[in-house]
Order: structure tokens, then C-alpha cells, then sequence
């Protein structure tokens, strides 16, 4: 269910804070269903464990998925995943990636025909 520590460092990038790498982690196992709407979230601790990471680390990650509407955290219980979550994520998350990617290209020069022929091609070789 969860990445290996091993898996974990590899992804972490200096440019962004390893709070919000974690966020997106999970955010992404959401949207695997390796995480699932009403879902318990492991503690604090077992997190930490995890991506070998500090307590507050992990602890601003969690009040980052609960700002964004994620998670709903209750006191003394756990945290647990909103219904909902997976599908409202992937429509952010494929939006988010993909107005990056098109802002990429055309940064490169591309049109919005050369970015869609590109597309395509890439598509069909698959």
C-alpha cells in the first residue's frame, strides 16, 4: 500500500518543500485507489516511518491535505479521506498537468497544432 523508503527518497526534489511532496504523494495514491474515500490515513508516526521524515513534516503535510479539502482530521481518531476526494483530485491533478504541459510548449515555440500533432503522434506509438 505503501511506497518503500527507498522509493520515497528517490522522489524527494530540492526545489520543492518536502511537505508538499508528500501531499502530492498521497494525493496520488488517492488517485491509484491505493487510498480510497473514508479511508484512515496511518498516524503521524507511521508516516514519518514511512518517508523518514520528522513528526512536523508530516504534520504540515496533513493540515495541507485537510486545507485543501482531502482530509478530514479528527481529533484523538485519525485522519480519514473525504468521499469524493479521488475523483475531484484527478480532475485538479490532470488539469494542473496538463495546462504545465502546454505551457511548456509554447514556451518552446510550438503552437497549439504542433502541440496537438505532437500529442498524437506520441499517442499512437504507445
Amino acid at each position: 500500500m505503501y511506497h518503500s523508503v527507498k522509493e520515497m527518497i528517490t522522489i524527494f526534489q530540492d526545489n520543492i518543500p518536502i511537505y508538499i511532496q508528500i501531499c502530492n504523494d498521497i494525493k496520488e495514491q488517492i488517485i491509484r485507489g491505493q487510498l480510497n474515500d473514508r479511508d484512515k490515513l496511518p498516524s503521524i508516526r507511521e508516516y514519518s516511518t514511512i518517508y523518514e521524515v520528522t513528526a512536523l513534516t508530516i504534520q504540515r503535510a496533513i493540515q495541507q491535505l485537510e486545507q485543501d479539502g482531502i482530509i478530514q482530521v479528527r481529533k484523538g481518531i485519525g485522519s480519514f479521506i473525504i468521499d469524493g476526494s479521488k475523483n475531484s483530485l484527478a480532475k485538479k491533478m490532470i488539469h494542473a498537468q496538463t495546462q504545465e504541459f502546454v505551457t511548456r510548449m509554447k514556451n518552446m515555440g510550438l503552437s497549439n497544432c504542433d502541440i496537438l500533432k505532437t500529442l498524437k503522434e506520441e499517442l499512437n506509438h504507445e
